[in-house]
């Protein structure tokens, strides 16, 4: 029997044992036994499935699934920013919208004060204390530096045994807190009256009077009878549950009752108006209203009424301060009751509801709706909020979503009048560097999220099938940074290594199909982050230059016609790195990679001849033992321009090792957000001389040497070695 703990009776009743209690996973909602052996179980809790494969003894972790039920959702202002919420029986929790390890861990979520169904409200002053309501009033400020939570209940002598109509303050189960976005100073917390604290809960005070409706006096013990739906709200029983501070007027807030009454005051609580919508019934909850940040007169009412057996979805609009309301679902599926609304901090008209079965979108300020679904599970959306450019979602029961980057939500109208296509104006791109590995990664089948799209998000919509799609990114004096083409050839083998294939990166590619398209652009100089593909070759250990922040002119051009916009780079808010560092190091960057792609095409023509030479003496045998011995001398000729190792200096000099010198001293001049290490440059002005020296040896190779070997070749009716195609595909290779 699954209730607060699970039970068993092996009597037919007559005695039940405990099987597994807290903090087994509390409260027990749902049971399975396998019918063919009842050794084996599913049990489905407030924190997800647990298994037990041997009556009860031992369960499997809930930990390997996001099914956290979660009350609301609120973001700090930091980067990356913060994501909490309260979840049912299993206490608060946070976890950060994006790592420096490439993707959000377990090992990443942290929790943050006792609460498990109230509101949460970072300080936006101070990120590291956060305010939590609780449990039918309580509200503590906790101290994420010291894990330490000091009690700031407005009357913290509450009896949770007595009626809360006889309580001196009365709250739900998930009792609203909010801080005012016009002054950061103000939090709001909601009884049977709106309350505010300006210090952080050390003095509390009323504002305004009782705006659930009831006209006995709290406290007062003196009713006859048992409540009922007609009496409840006269004696006391309803709460404010919801209170909308604008962003715009610290003076005006709005507050909505579960008793179905909505009220606004615009002189900061020294008078209060009903404005609640006409012919809407006693105890209609108003789950959430959201006031406009564009015109104050303008906010939004989600209505729930499903405790009254109505699962009819309600959304109210007032243009006019509450005077008048429009009822706007049109769109909004018949069982989906709302439980939250959102209006879009940029665009003025869009705006995001949260039902029970789902998300939706409204382009037009609520006339019209359509599902925002995507890949997100169908499930009840308790809460919405919008960081920057990203959509955050709390659910009761498959936890936090993030919808990286709605910026193309936002320019919709712009892009569907669009004759044949269309590029976004693209967010702001944060340039993030971090190390590229911090240990061994988590096995794929452990629980984790993706981090952002690392770089610049560039959003297109085709209305048609396209021949040819180029994208071009320009820096402010006009120059090329990076090219990329549908036209592009790309890689798709790589050498045979103990790998999994889901380890290796996949290149970005333009599309060219109808539809909306994401390219992801990494901010770096050049048109591609793919290693070469020679089996031979030693992998890459460079990095190419990252650009520094700046204005940057992205062009998209589609079988001929051409679009523009503007993108900003700006670079990770906790680098110590300043704009006269990053400009020097890219200046250095620029100089040493401009010299290890020549290098690298060098070594791409290099190892094309060898692999030709090889294959001549492989078709010549025993005979024509003359050719064969031209065909050694050249190999050997090649392979001292590689590494010569007849040098006397410390180390021997050589083409590839040359190479390798650049590559690792471009390594480090990218891979810090301080000065460049001396040691590096150092090996720059080392290697550099004895990398041109190899270049111009090649030339005189390939100027003298190879005409006299390809003539012999032809006399013994061998292929020669076509060098234009070799440089071609040398081209090609040390590009990717």
């Amino acid at each position: 029997m699954p209730n607060v703990a699970l039970y068993r009776s092996e009597d037919g009743g007559k005695t039940i044992s405990i099987v597994r209690g807290a903090p087994g996973g509390d409260d027990y909602h749902q049971i399975w036994i396998d019918p063919k052996n009842s050794a084996s179980m599913v049990l489905g809790t407030n924190q997800g499935t647990t298994i037990s494969l041997d009556r009860g003894q031992t369960w499997s972790s809930w930990y390997n699934q996001p099914t956290a039920q979660l009350y609301h959702v609120i973001t700090d202002n930091q980067f990356p920013y913060v994501v909490y919420g309260a979840q049912q029986d299993s206490g608060s929790t946070a976890v950060p919208s994006r790592t420096d390890h490439g993707q959000i861990t377990p090992r990443d979520w942290f929790p943050a004060g006792g609460s498990e169904s109230g509101y949460l409200a970072p300080d936006p002053k101070d990120p590291s204390i956060i305010y939590l309501s609780g449990v039918f009033g309580s509200v503590s400020r906790f101290n994420k530096r010291t894990g330490l939570s000091q009690d700031v209940t407005p009357w913290p002598a509450v009896s949770f045994g007595s009626e809360i109509n006889q309580r001196k303050y009365r709250d739900p189960w998930t009792p609203v807190l909010v801080f005012s976005p016009a002054d950061s100073s103000t939090l709001y917390f909601g009884t049977q009256y709106v309350m505010k604290t300006t210090d952080g809960g050390l003095h509390w005070q009323t504002i305004g009077p009782d705006l659930t409706g009831a006209t006995q006096p709290a406290g007062d013990g003196k009713s006859q009878g048992p409540p009922t739906i007609e009496n409840a709200e006269q004696r006391g029983y309803g709460v404010v549950f919801t209170i909308a501070p604008s962003a715009l007027d610290r003076n005006l807030i709005w507050a909505g009752s579960d008793t179905g009454l909505i009220h606004v005051t615009r002189d900061g609580g020294k008078t209060w108006k009903d404005v609640t919508p006409q012919g809407l019934s006693a105890w209609s909850k108003i789950s959430f209203i959201e006031a406009s940040h564009f015109d104050p007169a303008v906010a939004y009412a989600a209505v729930d009424r499903s405790r009254l057996d109505d699962r009819t979805p309600y959304l109210y609009r007032t243009r006019d301060y509450g005077a008048s309301w429009q009822l706007i679902t049109n769109g909004i599926g018949a069982d989906s009751f709302v439980r939250g609304i959102r209006e879009d901090t940029e665009s003025k008209s869009l705006l995001f509801a949260g039902t029970e079965l789902g998300v939706y979108i409204s382009f037009d300020a609520g006339d019209h709706w359509q599902s925002l679904q995507l890949n997100l599970p169908v499930t009840s959306v308790r809460d919405l909020t919008i960081h920057g450019d990203d959509l955050v979602i709390a659910t009761h029961g498959r936890s936090f979503w993030i919808l990286d980057n709605i910026s193309p939500l936002r320019q919709a109208s712009e892009a569907g009048r669009a004759t044949a296509f269309w590029l976004y104006n693209p967010a702001a791109a944060i340039r993030v560097d971090n190390d590229s590995f911090t240990g061994t990664p988590l096995p794929p089948e452990e629980p984790t999220a993706a981090n952002p799209p690392a770089g610049a998000m560039i959003d297109c919509l085709l209305k048609s099938p396209a021949s040819t799609v180029t994208l071009e990114i320009f820096d402010v004096q006009k120059k090329l940074v990076s090219k990329f083409s549908s036209a592009d050839k790309h890689v798709d083998k790589h050498p045979s290594l103990p790998i999994a294939e889901r380890w290796f990166p996949k290149p970005e590619l333009l599309q060219r199909t109808p539809g909306m398209h994401r390219f992801v652009w990494n901010l770096i100089w050049g048109n591609s982050a793919e290693p070469p593909v020679d089996d031979e070759s030693e992998s890459r250990i460079s990095v190419d230059p990252k650009v520094v922040p700046g204005i940057y002119q992205v062009r998209l051009t589609v079988d001929g016609r051409t679009q523009s916009r503007f993108l900003k780079v700006i670079m990770d808010p906790r680098s110590p790195a300043t704009p006269t560092m990053l400009e020097q190091q890219l200046q250095l960057g620029q100089k040493i990679f401009a010299e290890e792609i020549e290098a690298r095409r060098v070594l791409a023509e290099i190892g094309s001849v060898k692999k030709k030479l090889a294959d001549a003496e492989q078709k010549l045998g025993e005979k024509n033992q003359e050719l064969k011995s031209a065909l050694a001398d050249a190999q050997t000729e090649i392979a001292k321009i590689l590494s010569n190792k007849e040098t006397t200096q410390h180390r021997p000099a050589g083409l590839q090792d040359g190479y390798l010198e650049l590559a690792s001293a471009l390594r480090v001049v990218e891979g810090g957000d301080r000065a460049v290490p001396s040691q590096a440059t150092a090996v720059y002005k080392e290697s550099s001389p004895q990398v041109k020296e190899g270049i111009a040896v090649w030339a005189r190779f390939k100027q003298m040497k190879l005409p006299q070997l390809n003539q012999k070749l032809r006399e013994a009716t061998l292929a020669p070695i076509a060098i234009s195609e070799i440089e071609q595909e040398a081209q090609f290779l040390s590009s990717n």
